[in-house]
């Protein structure tokens, strides 16, 4: 018996080489991609690509070694392949020598942007969720390739970024230099109307097939009716004195200037006094105590919440400067308020614009301690040499001191008394 002992044949297995790659191998509508072909031997190559729609471009690449690498641009009207990257989808690239295919790669090409935005305003350029009238609002873009995360800038051609404003119509944004990026604006007066929220839309687009349609999904942008600036003054209208405290029977003029507020970089004409003719002002004054419901406009409405209203005044315009007048006469007062409790002059104020711009600012005054002065009037006739008669009018103030000041008056009498006498026995 004869035993064969078998040896088995080992082949030297060497790294298999990819013969074609497509580098980068996911770009947008426009962008070129780099195709590189490593021979598998010298001789002539045929170089496919073929596009989304199968219609396919060629080049024939010579090499003269094994191993010998040559790259071609493809997406280049003017290198390489001299076609363009047009079609959104996938490219196959394919090595062929005759009518056999050496070897294939592909790459994809997408048409998609990437959008994002933010909201900031005017002067400061800070972030803002919200506006009021008068404030610049500027919408900015921030607009990238999908396939790569590079930005657009002015320089891409063919682009164009449009947004909707609060009203719906379309605006074009611009480029904006300083912060490299597209950017919109709105400016609302002091009579916008299209107040709420404002949730921007946008559209762009570039020359080569590039866009996106963007919808901010973030919590709305808010624009609101503004709130007028009020200075209040109160004088006495028989003593042009500054009122510091109210009585029974005394006749206030009451003087409120009105103005629509300023920021860092106001909207133009928006700031200025609040005027009867242009802005249609309307001011009031109310004058009561305790607790006054802004929200309701009354003083009082609940019993933890108590408050009395004593009288509205309708007030005029001076004129100029934002500053309306008016007369309030006080009524029988109550001789004591509750504790913690002040007369309060509140005025509030409105404009035209729908909805309209409002205002509200309050003074409060003490009562006055005791009761108010009053005048008794007399009248002496006196003879005199002349035969002429002269009649003299004397006014005598009489003040009712209250009981706590005339006790601390016998105080002091008694401790000047006692004070005398002990100096006296002194002596």
């Amino acid at each position: 018996m004869i035993a064969l002992l078998v040896t088995p044949m080992i082949v030297a297995v060497n790294a298999q080489t990819q013969i074609v790659t497509a580098t980068p191998g996911y770009v947008n509508l426009g962008m070129t991609t780099s195709i590189a072909v490593t021979a598998p031997a010298s001789g002539t190559y045929t170089l496919v690509v073929e596009k989304p729609s199968g219609l396919s471009t060629q080049l024939s690449l010579t090499f003269a070694s094994t191993g010998q690498k040559q790259n071609a641009t493809f997406g280049s009207s003017s290198l390489g392949f001299q076609s363009l990257i047009n079609q959104v989808g996938t490219y196959n690239v394919f090595v062929e020598q005759g009518t056999q295919v050496l070897g294939s790669t592909s790459f994809y090409a997408t048409n998609k942007l990437v959008v994002t935005m933010d909201m900031v305003n005017g002067g400061t350029c800070s972030y803002i969720p919200s506006a009021t009238r008068g404030e610049k609002m500027f919408p900015r873009f921030y607009i990238s390739y999908a396939s790569n995360g590079q930005p657009l800038t002015n320089n891409t051609v063919g682009i164009k970024v449009t947004y909707s404003l609060p009203d719906k119509t379309v605006a074009a944004a611009g480029w904006d230099s300083g912060v490299h990026l597209y950017v919109g604006k709105l400016y609302p007066n002091w009579n916008y109307t299209s107040v709420g929220p404002w949730s921007p839309t946008a559209s762009i687009s570039d020359g080569a097939g590039n866009s996106a349609n963007f919808t901010y999904t973030g919590t709305p942008f808010t624009i609101s009716p503004a709130q007028l600036s009020t200075t209040i003054q109160l004088a006495d209208a028989s003593t042009n004195q500054v009122v510091t405290s109210l009585y029974s029977g005394e006749t206030v003029n009451i003087r409120a200037t009105i103005t629509y507020p300023t920021n860092a970089e106001p909207v133009s004409g928006f700031v200025g006094p609040l005027d009867s003719a242009t802005r249609g002002g309307n001011v009031k004054a109310l004058v009561g105590y305790g607790y006054y419901n802004a929200t309701a406009g009354t003083f009082g409405g609940s019993a933890k919440n108590p408050g009395t209203l004593l009288g509205t005044v309708t007030m005029s315009y001076s004129g100029a400067n934002g500053t309306w007048t008016g007369q309030y006469t006080a009524p029988s007062l109550p001789g004591t308020l509750p504790a913690g409790m002040l007369y309060q002059v509140v005025v509030t104020s409105s404009d035209k614009a729908s909805p309209p711009n409002t205002g509200l600012g309050s003074v409060s005054v003490a009562p006055s301690l005791g009761s108010q002065p009053s005048a008794t009037t007399t009248s002496t006739t006196q003879a005199v040499p002349s035969t002429t008669t002269f009649t003299t009018t004397v006014s005598q103030i009489v003040q009712s001191i209250p009981t706590a000041v005339y006790a601390a008056m016998i105080v002091l009498l008694v401790m000047g008394l006692i004070i005398g006498l002990v100096l006296r026995m002194r002596k």
